[in-house]
């Protein structure tokens, strides 16, 4: 097989596919939600400014700083590069990112926003990364897609011009973003298959018995080894298999309810609201046409 037909084959049937879950609105619907995503969870850290984000709140500044890759730019180096205040330097890094997310979410020069905001979420989550626990990375993630995927052609305050081949673009661009989530899982999934306390139970009863992880009891007391075994195995196997049952028909809407219900647990029962929140948005705005069965191919709406 030539090289021309081994880019025909990996862009009909892994890049591009017209029946494949499509909406030419759906990266616009990304940039919102990731947008909203992000002003509210920051919205609720800033009300708790003193104790995340001040040069000597619970992680002072002088160790994330200490912590930080000499490559890393921790705001405390630029508060000494300019001579300034470092409570000053928070507050104008965090003033820039929350006006850069609403000028991202009402779609106004939405690529611009998207670099500021990328930038200015990585000078924060430097002070904060003690206690990101993750999010901060898919956040970041979602940031740089956003740079590059076009998404300021609907939905938009400012609409850009449409050309000829953005279409299709867009189409390989909710590609890119639903094999992201795929390659996610599937790490996620064999990593936790290597590891014996998945499959002997110890991890889901250790996790469900901890009032450190656990804000609400959920499972019952006095349960058997091999009802936590069973757990832990059904996690292992619905990660390492998402890969496989989305690219189905048949089982793509029923694999993306029970993630979906799986995020939804760790959000509302692990304390982890914001991790499962955002777990949860890129789900739906990956696969949400078929929730939408009604949605037919029309002649400049390329969607199912």
């Amino acid at each position: 097989m030539d090289l021309y037909k081994i880019k025909s084959v990996l862009k009909e049937n892994v890049f591009y596919n017209i029946t494949y879950c499509y909406n030419a609105n759906q990266l616009e619907v990304f940039r919102i939600l990731v947008a909203l995503f992000a002003i509210i969870s920051m919205f609720t850290l800033v009300l708790d400014y003193d104790v995340f984000f001040a040069p000597n709140g619970i992680v002072n500044w002088e160790v994330s700083n200490a912590n930080a890759l000499w490559f890393e730019c921790h705001p405390q180096k630029i508060a000494d590069l300019l001579h300034v205040s470092p409570q000053y330097v928070m507050i104008s890094i965090l003033t820039v990112y929350f006006l850069s997310l609403g000028t991202l979410l009402l779609g106004i020069w939405t690529r611009l926003s998207a670099i500021i905001c990328l930038i200015t979420f990585t000078l924060i989550t430097n002070v904060m990364s003690s206690f990101a626990f993750g999010v901060d990375i898919y956040q970041s993630v979602c940031f740089f897609f956003l740079t590059i995927f076009p998404t300021g052609y609907s939905l938009s305050l400012i609409k850009k011009d449409n050309y000829p081949s953005l279409n299709e673009i867009k189409q390989i661009c909710i590609r890119v973003l639903q094999l992201y989530l795929i390659i996610t899982y599937i790490s996620a999934g064999f990593e936790k298959a290597f590891m014996l306390n998945w499959w002997n139970g110890r991890f889901i009863y250790f996790l469900s018995n901890d009032p450190t992880i656990m804000t609400t009891s959920f499972f019952p007391k006095g349960q058997s080894i091999l009802f936590y075994a069973s757990f832990g195995i059904m996690v292992v196997f619905i990660e390492s298999s998402y890969f496989l049952l989305v690219w189905f028909k048949k089982t793509r809407l029923y694999i993306i309810l029970i993630i979906i219900s799986m995020h939804l647990f760790i959000a509302l029962f692990m304390d982890l609201l914001f991790f499962g929140l955002l777990l949860i948005v890129l789900n739906v705005v990956c696969w949400y046409p078929v929730f939408f069965a009604n949605l037919k191919l029309k002649e400049n709406d390329k969607s199912i």
